[in-house]
């Protein structure tokens, strides 16, 4: 499972995408266009690693790892919930906490409602990318504050040298596929 979504993972890349330095264009296939096939290869790999884990939620950053939840909860029936970058005002309890984001090149706050997180409560958390672990940082910084557990954490990319993070393509293949071109 994993070996498939891999191989169509680097195809992509190598057809529609984009490695320049540390900036790696998915925007045809994963984060702002999704390729169903390629969607549920990833599914079907992340649900191969969580299949000895015991947790009752996905949890997911607004917005690219929304997809990657959505499929992932349908397919395991758990449910899953996305850390908002804007506090919409109907949310009067929550829990914040500040990230930077790679991408945009800014700081951001993440929210969640009170009402949607147990103390105790079992997590995976599910993103797109892994880059400096700012984000991952951020997110455990709201696990400590709001009493959850992270089970595990689990991208597509993992930029860093971080092995604690499961993700389908390391920093070594995307090198490696960077060459190539």
């Amino acid at each position: 499972m994993i070996q498939k979504a891999k191989s169509l993972l680097i195809n992509f890349i190598k057809e529609k995408g984009a490695i320049d330095g540390d900036i790696i264009n998915v925007e045809q296939f994963l984060n702002h266009q999704v390729e169903p096939l390629l969607l549920s290869a990833i599914t079907d790999a992340f649900e191969e690693i969580l299949k000895e884990t015991d947790f009752t939620k996905i949890i997911t950053v607004e917005s690219s790892g929304i997809p990657l939840a959505t499929a992932l909860s349908l397919r395991l029936n758990k449910p899953f919930l996305f850390l908002k970058k804007k506090k919409p005002i109907t949310m009067k309890e929550y829990f914040e906490v500040e990230s930077y984001s790679f991408t945009k090149q800014a700081s951001t706050k993440l929210y969640l409602s009170r009402h949607c997180i147990q103390k105790g409560e079992n997590v995976v958390i599910i993103d797109d990318f892994y880059g400096n672990g700012d984000t991952h940082k951020a997110i455990k910084s709201l696990a400590e504050v709001a009493g959850f557990n992270i089970l595990k954490y689990l991208v597509v990319f993992n930029k860093s040298d971080n092995d604690e993070i499961f993700s389908i393509l390391n920093k070594d293949l995307l090198r490696d596929i960077r060459n190539e071109r």
